[in-house]
């Protein structure tokens, strides 16, 4: 193992985080690449379980002047 890898596993190994992890992605394939990217995106995103907030008034009141 040459010098460079060894600096690249500890420094991979010495920054990440659960919270902030490292994902490598291999960049030799455009489309791979993009493929990965997107993959780590779409999970990190849907790890959130994030939900549209509620709305402080009742928003039928207004559906029903609207005529909706």
């Amino acid at each position: 193992m040459d010098d460079y890898q060894k600096a690249y596993e500890a420094v991979l190994s010495k920054t990440s985080r659960d919270g902030a992890p490292w994902i490598i992605v291999p960049a030799n394939r455009k489309w791979y690449r993009d493929l990965v990217i997107s993959a780590a995106l779409v999970d990190t995103l849907q790890g959130l379980k994030m939900e549209y907030p509620q709305p402080a008034e009742d928003l039928n009141v207004y559906r029903a002047e609207l005529g909706g």
